[in-house]
């Protein structure tokens, strides 16, 4: 592996029923890991239409083994790292930031929070949504604010592709505008992601961070918030995660941010097979970084 070259972890991506069975099939210490941390077992898991229906908190703890273990197959390292959401803390791993103990467990703690506060109070929707270029999708944010103060983009993954957050309407009073402005609704969530009022609140997710023991990284990393390269500090590292909850998770900049690390000539991206992730990449780095997809099992 030569050391010009920075990786992206991808959000969270589904897991179809056999990339969901090469994670389950193979028992060693990292599935050992994240199902005694993250409470769930692994033969308690319906296979049958992969990681639909599965809470955050065992889903992303799959991606996460798959994703390490995947790593594991490559013979050196990369001298950047930078995740999109739930492949923050992944990255963080990848980069010795974090150990893997840690990694699952603030996976855990996150997610069980969400999931926890969403049952109390929805805390939002989330609509993924396809538009024709990324400026439409920029314009049909502010067609949302207007109608829905809270509007929020909260993924974007460049060419359009991307999710809105909002508080206090339902998703399918909104169709109409989408329709209007030829923005197709891929899939909606029940739960506000990236914006301000995200849960678990800033206070509760700053709360979960205080006590986790950072490690001075070994290699770049890299926010999605900012795109800018995050400090080798405990406390930089922890506002990084922080910040980037509460704000919109963007490709674009964390690819910028990537080729922009010293010495970077290509950037890799890990990730399953069908994950909208891989069109995404090539579109951002093509004529302008090398490229390699290392395929998650399955």
């Amino acid at each position: 592996m030569a050391s010009d070259r920075a990786l992206v972890f991808p959000g969270l991506v589904p897991l179809t029923e056999p990339a969901l069975a090469a994670v389950l099939d193979r028992r060693d210490d990292h599935l050992e890991f994240a199902a005694r941390i993250c409470r769930f077992h692994p033969d308690g898991i319906d296979r049958d239409e992969g990681s639909t229906g599965l809470p955050s908190t065992v889903h992303e703890a799959l991606l996460a083994v798959a994703v390490v273990r995947r790593l594991e197959q490559e013979a050196g390292r990369w001298t950047a790292y930078g995740g999109l959401s739930a492949g923050c803390l992944p990255a963080l791993l990848a980069a010795g930031a974090i150990t893997e103990e840690t990694c699952f467990r603030l996976i855990w703690e996150i997610n069980s929070r969400q999931i926890a506060a969403n049952r109390l109070h929805r805390s939002g929707s989330t609509l993924v949504f396809l538009a024709s270029s990324r400026g439409d999708a920029h314009q049909l944010i502010e067609a949302l604010r207007r109608y829905e103060k809270s509007a929020w983009l909260s993924v974007d993954l460049g060419g359009g592709l991307g999710a809105v957050s909002v508080r206090s309407t339902e998703p399918e009073v909104l169709g109409p505008l989408f329709h209007k402005f030829g923005v197709s609704v891929m899939e909606t969530v029940d739960r506000a992601e990236h914006c301000p009022y995200a849960v678990p609140e800033p206070q509760e997710f700053a709360r979960i961070l205080r006590d986790v023991e950072f490690c001075t990284p070994n290699a770049a990393v890299v926010s999605p918030l900012t795109g800018k390269q995050v400090d080798n500090t405990p406390d930089a590292l922890r506002r990084m995660l922080l910040e980037q909850w509460f704000d919109t998770a963007s490709l674009p900049r964390l690819v910028e941010g990537l080729c922009g690390v010293d010495g970077v000539r290509g950037v890799d991206l890990v990730a399953p097979a069908k994950s909208v992730y891989v069109p995404c990449m090539r579109g951002l780095l093509q004529d302008r970084a090398e490229h390699r997809f290392l395929r998650l099992p399955g």
